[in-house]
């Protein structure tokens, strides 16, 4: 089974749902949109026969949710669609050619995959190294690794605990509990009652501050 048109005039109706909640161009999703993202990760990744339209369908619909949920600093989630992300793009290298534009997406999907992956904690991430083995020279494959893994080193630490299942199945009604308590709109209150209502579901998670006593945030 292709993909069909419904599916994708579906995917444009939640794509543009989530892109009119916006402020602006460049901000991120919100909690509001998760039922959203999810419904159109249910339709990328749904089973189907995988030619060369479908996949040329599915790649930017994983590629925005990963983008979508890397904008929400939810590199939990974000990881869970640059796997088949980077195996759409494999299968669709040995439909058709790619020119020099899509293997610079390619890449930079493979860059941002390994990023995510580093979020928290190193990671040697040989299983998407696997995956573009063969459809990226090695050299280029450790190029990318290696600038990846030095681009998140200088990063604040975030905690660990913000990838489990536990966590990413309460923290979208956390953030709706703060949405609605908070009383001015920076970090440090953010982060007091993310973690408050967070330890309310049984996680004791740490905050930025918590894990960065060197770093000043205002």
């Amino acid at each position: 089974m292709h993909i069909s048109m419904q599916e994708l005039n579906r995917i444009v109706k939640l794509h543009g749902i989530i892109e009119g909640h916006k402020e602006h161009s460049h901000a991120a999703p919100t909690y509001k949109d998760s039922p959203y993202l999810a419904e159109m990760a249910q339709i990328a990744l749904a089973p189907r026969d995988h030619d060369i339209e479908t996949l040329e369908e599915i790649i930017p619909t994983l590629w925005y949710l990963t983008e979508c949920y890397d904008k929400m600093c939810r590199a939990g989630m974000s990881v869970k669609y640059y796997t088949p992300l980077l195996q759409a793009h494999t299968e669709l290298m040995k439909l058709r050619e790619y020119d020099s534009e899509d293997m610079e997406g390619f890449e930079n999907c493979f860059y941002l995959a390994v990023k995510a992956r580093n979020y928290y904690e190193p990671d040697d991430c040989s299983d998407l190294v696997a995956i573009v083995s063969g459809s990226l020279p090695d050299e280029r494959i450790r190029e990318l690794l290696f600038s990846a893994k030095e681009n998140r080193r200088g990063f604040i630490k975030n905690d660990p605990v913000e990838k489990t299942e536990e966590y990413l199945a309460v923290i979208d009604k956390v953030e709706e509990k703060i949405d609605k308590a908070k009383q001015m709109n920076f970090c440090l209150e953010y982060w007091n009652l993310k973690a408050q209502f967070l330890f309310e579901h049984g996680i004791l998670w740490r905050s930025p501050a918590q894990l960065n006593p060197g770093v000043m945030f205002d």
